[in-house]
């Protein structure tokens, strides 16, 4: 009886502490002001009327790490780019979901840049002085609608539906929306369309298939002289 009372009390100690362990990887991290430099911070924004979502949190880490893995493979020399040693921080917006998708000041007058812009310009006042594009690149994911996800050198960011398709509720597979952020990535990592338009480029449309798509030459000679790469 005693051995049974103490393996019952050590399996609920046990359980305690990793519901407690569980709690700390969903709750609003603020920014990471110890940040290592020449790495990717991965960001996920969650908009003032919305909570954080724990599922959101495990898929966008899920997914820069086989991004992370991937691009090391094509790579073949032991590179890739480092995450930051906070996985994933997650910020809360003071701005509600609909206003990242709308005209705000700031946000320029190109209506499919509103997400984008409106996103790049609430993360750099929510990391205020710890946002620095000469020492990190960003992959964020804001919990709000878009017209699409976009990435340009050092900064990308992501929008529901990413989030939707990262945790399988969108029609098509995980894996194309991993590759969509591999692709948006790929941009904010200095990688530009590929001229030959080959289908099967992740930096054109091989993001559909990925991770089956491919890194033609000249990508990979790019990324071996970018200082994020290492």
């Amino acid at each position: 009886m005693k051995l049974f009372f103490s393996l019952a009390c050590f399996l609920l100690v046990l359980f305690t502490a990793c519901k407690k362990d569980d709690a700390v990887t969903v709750k609003i991290t603020g920014p990471n002001h110890n940040a290592e430099p020449l790495t990717v911070r991965v960001v996920y924004v969650v908009p003032s009327d919305k909570a954080l979502n724990a599922d959101y949190v495990k898929a966008v880490l899920h997914c820069a790490a086989d991004l992370k893995n991937w691009y090391a493979g094509k790579l073949n020399n032991g590179k890739t780019f480092r995450l930051n040693t906070q996985e994933v921080e997650t910020l809360k917006s003071s701005h509600p979901a609909g206003w990242f998708d709308q005209q705000n000041s700031g946000s320029g007058d190109n209506r499919d840049f509103y997400f984008y812009t409106n996103a790049k310009n609430d993360v750099k006042a929510l990391l205020g002085a710890s946002y620095d594009e000469n020492k990190y690149t960003y992959f964020v994911y804001v919990d709000a609608q878009g017209k699409t996800g976009a990435g340009a050198l050092r900064f990308t960011a992501m929008p529901e539906n990413d989030l939707l398709g990262l945790t399988g509720k969108m029609k098509e597979p995980v894996s194309r929306w991993i590759g969509g952020a591999g692709h948006e990535l790929g941009h904010a990592l200095g990688l530009p369309h590929p001229a030959s338009q080959d289908p099967n480029a992740l930096m054109w449309t091989g993001y559909t298939i990925y991770p089956n798509c491919i890194l033609p030459a000249s990508d990979i000679q790019l990324l071996n002289g970018n200082p994020f790469i290492r």
